[in-house]
């Protein structure tokens, strides 16, 4: 028996003696259980009552004191007053909120309360909301550590207040010692007046017990119930303009339809359409363009790929909004990171189907019209088709920046809704310019408006140097293979180059840091969006083009056979190695640089060589049933809209998780519901953004270059 053991036995022995000389009608049990208490506290210092009850024992009676703000205070004796008399708008106010934190070991960081009751109070005061942030921890010198399991229902043994005073912040997991709690108080005490106050209140209940709670209050994340973001003089401006455009396209809607209509009867049924510049913005016409079909057009499958790609890309996209904002049951997540599927962890290069797919057409559509256009200057061949791009680019790219920087901030509510979307809006106001320049993707991504903007920055980058790179190939088609070669081997070897000499890793984490905050990712802004780490896509894409042309020159064919074999073949090997960058989440792996670094650029293989394939069987043999599964009148026209959706989609999630007023429940099912829904908001605004801007200006670009 250890000298520990022998000391706790005395110790047990002397209690219960004292205990029962001194009170003979107490039991053994009740003996018992007071002495292991007083044994229990006294081990490493460990807090005598449950971390619930401490704030409870804090907040039961919690008020704004102690501050030099005036009318905070005045307001705050009128509340107090009218609580004790249960007023039915004090308790309103007092009941909106929690004071006794559950759930905190399943990781329910947010104890948002009910924010409707709260700011819905309007006299004699008014209430206002606020989400305040407190972190646990140690003093300095104490140690909580513990050992972990990877079953996130199992901490061993240890303590249950280790698990908070000790825990340490692994990115795959959500912290169990920081609490996101909501608190109704009245609108004229500021954010700093409740941050000092509450740090006070729990300042007093939790360093006796050695430990600490440290207490922020943002104050975006203090709100009442009306639009606080100024209606200034932009606001009615992009109001107008926006009404001018609807104005305009239903003016030239209804007189197409009359003139359609009286078209038909003269020519006694025939469906000649008039020709006239004012229906470009007719609705009739956009939506003639959006479902113009052409089933021998070998290019509809391209349209039939963008569409399916979007379906995941949108899912990632919801799934990022779902685990980054309030969630309860977070173990779903920590689960796929711990024992998930591959394809969840490796899937942040499914942008790179599309730079391939805008090399192949920049090489498919660009070498035809060099060849033709003989007579005209050097400069005017390689500006036209830039500009062209960029005309099409711009219309809808400038209208969801003006939305997100001037619509967007009124069109809700909540308690994270100025935090979500005044940054956002802010941003725009100040950063757009670097997105009508094209270099957003070369900033610091904390100051990049719309978050999707790296890629069109990528994409117009990558359009320049395609041209210069099409045009050198139809002037010497040697000279022209060998510096697509070179291309290839360069956009290969940086993000190698880069890895080894920055020791990144290969792979970006969509780890929870990321997902909450991802403007504020390392990896995000230094590796995810840089041209020269992506640009091996589009340069195959160029390439693929040229070795489409010279098989359908020598009239190349595949047998369906060796179609489907080659396709099975070449996923598996691309799915092995996308799916092997799931062993990069592993905890405490060690750091092989050379592995990393031949990553960083094998994944954004994974996806081109299959599509590379696909595209060689397809323009060349054909694909059977899969060819009609990509190309029908219906995913078509869902493939244009692919750039709108693009746009759109990322503020549609925005604004739908800004509004939340309780934390999201994380299962396969409302990930999935979340998807539906938001994929079928996206797909409806796009539509708008595309009948409305899209269309019409692409229809306009089109006359001026006198293209088709």
């Amino acid at each position: 028996m250890s000298f520990y053991s022998f000391m706790k036995m005395l110790i047990i022995m002397f209690a219960l003696l004292s205990i029962e000389y001194s009170n003979g009608q107490v039991s053994f049990n009740e003996s018992f259980m007071t002495l292991n208490n007083a044994v229990g506290t006294s081990n490493a210092g460990i807090p005598g009552s449950w971390v619930s009850d401490l704030f409870y024992q804090a907040l039961s009676n919690f008020t704004i004191r102690h501050v030099e703000n005036t009318d905070c205070l005045k307001q705050v004796e009128i509340y107090d007053n009218s609580l004790r008399n249960y007023t039915s708008w004090a308790v309103r106010m007092s009941e909106s909120w929690n004071r006794y934190p559950v759930g905190i070991l399943t990781g329910n960081k947010y104890q948002m309360g009910v924010y409707d009751e709260c700011v819905d109070v309007h006299r004699p005061i008014r209430g206002q909301y606020c989400l305040s942030e407190i972190k646990l921890l140690p003093l300095t010198g104490k140690d909580y550590s513990f050992n972990r399991t990877e079953n996130l229902d199992d901490f061993g043994n240890n303590h249950a207040w280790k698990t908070i005073l000790g825990w340490v912040d692994y990115p795959d997991q959500v912290q169990r010692n920081s609490l996101n709690l909501g608190i109704c108080i009245p609108s004229s005490c500021s954010a700093s007046d409740l941050q000092k106050s509450l740090q006070n209140e729990l300042d007093k209940v939790f360093l006796p017990e050695q430990f600490k709670a440290v207490v922020n209050v943002n104050p975006l994340l203090c709100t009442i119930s009306e639009d606080m973001y100024p209606h200034n003089t932009a606001y009615y401006v992009t109001n107008i303009i926006f009404g001018a455009i609807f104005l305009i396209c239903g003016a030239a809607t209804a007189h197409h339809y009359v003139a359609l209509s009286c078209q038909q009867k003269k020519n006694q049924g025939e469906k000649e359409v008039p020709k006239s510049c004012f229906y470009i913005f007719s609705f009739i016409h956009s939506g003639k363009f959006l479902l113009n079909y052409n089933k021998e057009n070998e290019f509809n499958v391209l349209n039939g790929l963008k569409a399916i790609i979007m379906l995941p890309i949108l899912l990632g996209h919801r799934f990022m909004f779902l685990v980054g904002n309030p969630i309860i049951n977070p173990k779903f997540i920590e689960h796929i990171y711990l024992h998930g599927r591959d394809i969840y962890l490796t899937c942040m290069n499914l942008t790179d189907p599309f730079f391939f797919i805008t090399g192949f057409l920049i090489y498919t559509t660009l070498v035809p019209m060099f060849k033709k256009l003989k007579k005209e200057s050097i400069l005017v061949k390689l500006i036209t088709p830039i500009v062209y791009r960029i005309i099409r680019i711009l219309p809808a790219y400038c209208a969801m920046m003006a939305i997100t920087a001037h619509i967007v901030p009124h069109l809700g509510d909540g308690p994270l809704w100025s935090y979500k979307t005044w940054d956002e809006a802010e941003i725009c106001k100040n950063y757009w310019w670097t997105n009508m320049l094209f270099i957003s993707n070369l900033i610091d991504s904390k100051y990049e408006c719309l978050i999707v903007s790296w890629y069109i920055s990528c994409d117009i980058q990558f359009c320049i140097l395609g041209v210069i790179i099409v045009y050198i190939y139809t002037k010497n088609i040697k000279f022209g293979i060998g510096l697509i070669i070179a291309m290839l081997g360069v956009s290969m070897s940086v993000p190698v180059i880069i890895t080894i000499l920055t020791k990144r890793e290969g792979i970006i984490k969509i780890l929870l840091p990321f997902l909450e905050n991802t403007r504020y990712s390392a990896t995000f802004n230094e590796s995810y969006r840089a041209s020269y780490m992506r640009a091996f896509p589009f340069f195959t894409g160029i390439a693929i083009g040229v070795i489409i042309d010279k098989l359908k020159e020598n009239k190349v064919k595949f047998s369906q056979m060796t179609v489907h074999a080659g396709t099975f073949t070449i996923a598996v090997i691309c799915m092995w190695v996308q799916f092997y960058g799931a062993i990069f989440y592993k905890r405490d792996r060690p750091y092989y640089l050379l592995e990393q670094a031949l990553y960083s650029t094998l994944n954004h293989c994974t996806w081109v060589i299959f599509f590379a394939w696909v595209f060689i069987c397809h323009f060349t043999s054909g694909y059977g049933l899969l060819t009609k599964f990509l190309n029908n009148r219906f995913i078509v026209p869902m493939g244009r809209l692919s750039y709108s959706v693009f746009l759109v989609n990322l503020t549609i999630m925005m604004i739908s998780q800004s509004r939340l007023r309780a934390p999201n429940y994380l299962s396969k099912r409302t990930v999935i519901d979340a998807w539906l829904y938001d994929t079928l908001k996206s797909y409806l605004m796009g539509l708008i953004l595309f009948m409305v801007i899209e269309a019409p200006a692409g229809s306009l670009a089109s006359k001026f270059f006198k293209r088709k």
